[in-house]
């Protein structure tokens, strides 16, 4: 599980995750990248729910496929996430609780503007397009003003609402907050910033795996 925050207009996609992974129980296991770019399709991959999910996609998207910009990858995502994702539920042992969704944004190879695109395990992954404006998930108020500067004031208010809830049932928001700038000139990617525990989860983190692996 995870959060993402996201702002799109015609000329841009700022895009941000945390960084945190956690194990079954929702302990600290360790810090990935949640999101992907790929710069020669100009695009960028994120997902929430299971871990690791929009990553496999990212990869077969930037290493497999012949496609020329999102829309074409678009025609050819919904059926590749169905296939992917019942070989990544088997590989894994996943129970059928659990659900993913990904996220692409990228330059529209047929307009030159900023075009995003969304697919829920929950609705077969069928293809449909996000519109322009900022959009969150898990759930929190959208905050009006510099969407860059708000960004870890409505993580944290994702993290307060998802602690009201059973460990077992929240999403875990931790780590770090990584951004992607994409716009026609490339993709930036940078730290806005990162959680007040992000030094207490790296030592748990690190003592797990020792403690694990001596």
């Amino acid at each position: 599980m995870s959060s993402l925050i996201f702002y799109t207009d015609e000329s841009q996609a700022l895009i941000a995750t945390d960084s945190l992974a956690v194990d079954t129980q929702g302990n600290p296991a360790f810090f990935c990248s949640k999101a992907n770019y790929i710069p020669h399709l100009k695009m960028v991959i994120a997902g929430t729910g299971a871990g690791g999910f929009s990553n496999e996609w990212a990869l077969s998207v930037s290493a497999r496929m012949i496609v020329k910009g999102i829309y074409n990858l678009d025609y050819h995502t919904p059926e590749g996430l169905r296939g992917l994702w019942s070989e990544y539920k088997i590989k894994y042992s996943l129970p059928e609780s659990f659900t993913t969704t990904l996220y692409q944004f990228g330059i529209s190879e047929e307009t030159g503007r900023i075009i995003s695109f969304v697919y829920r395990s929950t609705n077969n992954f069928i293809s449909e397009e996000i519109g322009y404006g900022t959009g969150v998930k898990p759930e929190c108020d959208v905050l009006e003003g510099n969407v860059l500067e708000l960004i870890p004031k409505m993580m944290e208010q994702q993290r307060s609402i998802q602690s009201s809830f059973p460990k077992s049932k929240r999403i875990h928001i931790g780590g770090e907050i990584i951004a992607f700038h994409l716009t026609n000139n490339g993709c930036n990617t940078f730290k806005i910033s990162e959680f007040d525990d992000f030094s207490e989860q790296t030592d748990f983190i690190v003592t797990n795996y020792e403690r694990n692996h001596s």
